[in-house]
């Protein structure tokens, strides 16, 4: 186990505030948040590069807050890699195990054994210059790994990388992941490399834990505002709360749902698009039965985004259909169509 308890620090325009965070033993945490939210910082004060202000590191249920770098037994890949330009691949790969006093022929097995991994024997002699960006950040990684570390941090690792180069190394670092049990923390901006890497997503902003779940509680069902809006919740509506009978409901124009358990002041109706079922035509008033016309189809690759406007709505409702769906029900703009939100409602609070 690896974490901070109640850990401050302020450092130039970066800080991290009363942050309580723990990661598990074997778990693969993932923290987002916008740029200068503190994710570097919250990675360094881990690493003991920086030291908080207040409260403790804690590795393996032992207080590390004062120990350096070096006694904490982490290994970290930042984005731009840093390696050593005058050494080659091997001598990279190996330059962490001379603090640890491995020497000779152990030194160079724990190298080669690395290297196989991470399918980089071929480049052992290589120096930087001569590498692309994903065979430098595998020999950054492969450094990392070299030493044995009982936990791996990792700032960006992928943001300078193309595409194609960066969903190949996902895939790699996934299943190394998966066969080495390592403990990961991985900072990054991209929340479909949040989804797809992590066991569990911290969202940080403005230094604060803002909310932490796994990837489907945050990015689904976002316990707040904030991680709603950072996550790019198409049809999130501001609500008011309503008495009807002694029962208490969430209103957001014609929708209604039940409240969820009350956390701020300000209720707000998320309707997740993929959840919503449009039926042709105006079917028949009912309960979250929401009569609407087409304004606007979008094509995604994967689905189609149906743009509805409904009456008193302030903002058209998107809904995620099939192709199929588009042509058997003749969604053009201008067709009148019926969207059941009764199984696409979720309820948070300001």
């Amino acid at each position: 186990m690896i974490g901070l308890e109640r850990v401050s620090r302020r450092w130039r325009e970066f800080a991290i505030q009363d942050i309580t965070l723990e990661v598990k033993e074997g778990q693969y945490l993932v923290v987002v948040g916008p740029t200068g939210a503190g994710k570097t910082l919250l990675l360094e004060l881990l690493l003991g590069i920086h030291h908080p202000d207040s409260g403790r590191v804690l590795i393996g249920g032992s207080d590390v807050t004062g120990l350096p770098p070096e006694r904490r037994g982490i290994g970290m890949v930042y984005q731009d890699y840093v390696l050593f330009p005058h050494l080659n691949v091997e001598q990279n790969l190996a330059f962490g195990l001379r603090y640890r006093r491995w020497a000779g022929e152990r030194s160079r097995k724990k190298v080669r054994e690395t290297a196989r991994l991470l399918c980089i024997e071929h480049l052992l002699h290589r120096y930087p210059y001569t590498l692309s960006g994903g065979e430098k950040q595998r020999v950054a990684i492969g450094r990392a790994l070299a030493t044995e570390p009982r936990v791996l941090l990792l700032d960006e690792p992928f943001s300078a990388l193309d595409r194609g180069t960066a969903q190949r190394l996902r895939g790699e670092l996934k299943s190394l992941h998966g066969e080495k049990r390592l403990t990961i923390v991985h900072v990054t901006h991209d929340l479909a490399e949040a989804r797809q890497m992590g066991d569990s997503i911290a969202l940080i902003n403005e230094g604060r834990l803002n909310a932490r779940g796994t990837p489907e509680e945050l990015l689904r069902c976002p316990p707040t505002l904030f991680a709603a809006n950072f996550a790019g919740a198409p049809n999130l509506y501001k609500g008011s709360v309503e008495e009807d009978g002694g029962a208490i409901r969430v209103m957001a124009g014609p929708i209604v749902a039940a409240p969820a358990p009350r956390n701020g002041g300000t209720p707000h109706v998320l309707v997740l698009p993929d959840e919503v079922t449009l039926l042709p035509g105006c079917a028949a008033p009912g309960t979250n039965l929401l009569a609407g016309e087409v304004t606007g189809l979008r094509d995604e690759g994967n689905y189609v985004s149906v743009f509805v406007r409904v009456e008193e709505l302030a903002e058209p409702l998107t809904v995620h259909t099939s192709r199929q769906s588009v042509r058997t029900q003749a969604l053009g703009l201008g067709a009148a169509v019926t969207a059941d939100v009764s199984r696409a409602i979720h309820v948070l609070w300001d």
